[in-house]
């Protein structure tokens, strides 16, 4: 009777554990609504607009609960300049920089790290010069640990990107 219940039991935590693991990976997402975008966002990060057009955030920022990482997208209607994410000089160096040109779109990938070590940022700058739009991405992470574990929710996070017109 003992191993009867011992393995119910074992049986019971299992299932539970099972459900958990399928409830996390269901994980509500969030739309932020941008000046001429929308985007979706797990659930529990906190969303802070940067650079605006006519009151309306064209980029953002998206962190989650514990700080570890930080989502980003800028998406103007037309071309401009992502000022919130240069370069620090006084406090990051880069890592490596890579631009590609093709068919009037450049795609310019750059990889930041802190001088302390404390992060590393990863930004990819999509240029198209025929249309005169651009849309940046970037995620900054405390490690590559954590960078493992958040690279799916940040390529989901990607393609939730909606641009529209005005």
């Amino acid at each position: 009777m003992r191993t009867v219940t011992l393995f119910l039991l074992a049986l019971i935590i299992s299932a539970a554990a099972w459900t958990n693991a399928a409830d996390a990976s269901q994980a509500k997402w969030l739309t932020f609504k941008g000046a001429y975008f929308d985007i979706k966002y797990p659930a529990g990060f906190r969303p802070r607009p940067s650079l605006r057009s006519d009151q309306n955030p064209d980029s953002a920022f998206f962190t989650a609960p514990d700080g570890s990482v930080e989502f980003y997208v800028y998406s103007p209607i037309w071309n401009g300049e992502p000022t919130d994410i240069e370069i620090n000089e006084a406090t990051e160096q880069y890592v490596s920089q890579d631009t590609q040109t093709n068919a009037g779109i450049k795609i310019r990938r750059v990889t930041i790290r802190a001088k302390d070590g404390s992060y590393q940022r990863s930004i990819e700058d999509t240029e198209n010069t025929n249309t005169n739009n651009r849309t940046v991405f970037g995620i900054k992470y405390r490690n590559q640990t954590v960078y493992n574990k958040y690279r799916q929710t940040y390529l989901a996070f990607k393609k939730s990107l909606k641009q529209y017109a005005d």
